[in-house]
């Protein structure tokens, strides 16, 4: 039998996060006493690391309630197309200002550009952190919407256009009925993507976008200059600032979202926890410890927290809740 592998020491970043999540529980607390702030106060002043973890866990704390941020969503959603440029900057900023000050604006700025985040706030196509939706498009196409994923369909004269502002599609293409076939194509702020007879999935993440073929081709054409390049069904890559990655096998199961459903197949605990965490509110970790346990099977994404019970069940892990938003994934304490 194979030796198990060493147990990973608990990173700075891991534990000093948890050391913020658990002082926001203690002075969120009906017990809290003036000695607990003085202490807090003294553990925050001690590093821009430990503020740094501090201004994390607020914002966590201020999504998950939803404001503002869902408020400014819904505020920028009922200004519709009707206002003109100047109106809708000046709403714009005062919305932002308004999350800035709550403390949720700098880590939405943190996580995309403005731009973007202005452009999903109105997109005509959305889904809510942990919805899958599929949408059929008029020329026979279909099209899935991964969790909070916001996107405009344009389809004109000239062309097919989807712009993906965040989140995460899959296309079945289908051919134009037109007499002069439009090309299909995909926009995210990284660059475009033309279909060419296919199946694939697009996901902005962060720098790049993730392209992934699963049948046919797709031309990738960067954004900011560089060759166009195809690729092939069966291979995936990512693109960005003009650069385009080289290809890499595509996971056959990536794409079980589409059926409502995780499919791991020996993925690392914590890139699993990575992808579960997209489906629900809040923040879910995962301690060094477990990070390298493997997970098999197919887990359904109606209930996340089932899945949670269901690892603590099969693997040597226990399920730490500070919060109702603040999960982490642990290992079992050790019998002494």
């Amino acid at each position: 039998m194979a030796p198990e592998p060493a147990q990973a020491q608990p990173s700075a970043d891991y534990a000093i996060l948890q050391e913020a999540a658990e002082w926001f529980a203690v002075l969120r607390g009906e017990d809290a006493s003036h000695a607990d702030q003085q202490e807090w106060e003294r553990w925050h002043a001690m590093s821009a690391v430990h503020r740094a973890a501090w201004r994390r866990v607020e914002a966590v704390s201020a999504e998950f309630r939803q404001l503002p941020g869902e408020a400014a969503r819904q505020a920028l959603d009922d200004a519709g197309p009707r206002q003109n440029d100047a109106q809708r900057r000046s709403l714009v900023k005062g919305l932002l200002a308004l999350c800035l000050t709550a403390g949720l604006g700098g880590a939405m700025l943190l996580r995309r550009d403005t731009r973007s985040w202005v452009a999903s706030l109105n997109a005509t196509e959305k889904t809510a952190i942990g919805s899958v939706r599929q949408l059929a498009l008029a020329d026979g196409s279909q099209l899935w919407l991964n969790t909070a994923t916001a996107l405009d369909v344009d389809y004109g004269d000239n062309l097919r256009r989807i712009a993906l502002h965040e989140g995460e599609i899959y296309i079945v293409s289908a051919r134009d009925s037109r007499q002069q076939a439009r090309a299909l194509v995909v926009d995210t702020v990284h660059g475009r993507l033309r279909a060419l007879g296919t199946r694939f999935s697009v996901q902005p993440q962060g720098d790049t976008t993730l392209l992934a073929v699963y049948e046919g081709r797709v031309e990738v054409a960067p954004r900011d200059g560089g060759a166009p390049r195809i690729v092939p069904a069966g291979q995936q890559c990512r693109f960005g600032d003009g650069v385009i990655g080289e290809p890499f096998a595509v996971d056959p199961n990536a794409a079980a979202w589409i059926e409502y459903r995780l499919q791991p197949e020996q993925m690392r605990l914590d890139d699993f926890l990575a992808q579960l965490s997209r489906y629900r509110r809040g923040h879910l970790g995962c301690a060094p410890e477990v990070a390298h346990l493997r997970l098999v099977g197919s887990y359904p994404l109606a209930d996340t927290d089932r899945i949670l019970a269901a690892l603590e069940a099969t693997l040597p892990v226990r399920i730490h809740r500070l919060h109702d938003w603040w999960v982490t994934v642990e290992p079992l304490p050790q019998n002494k």
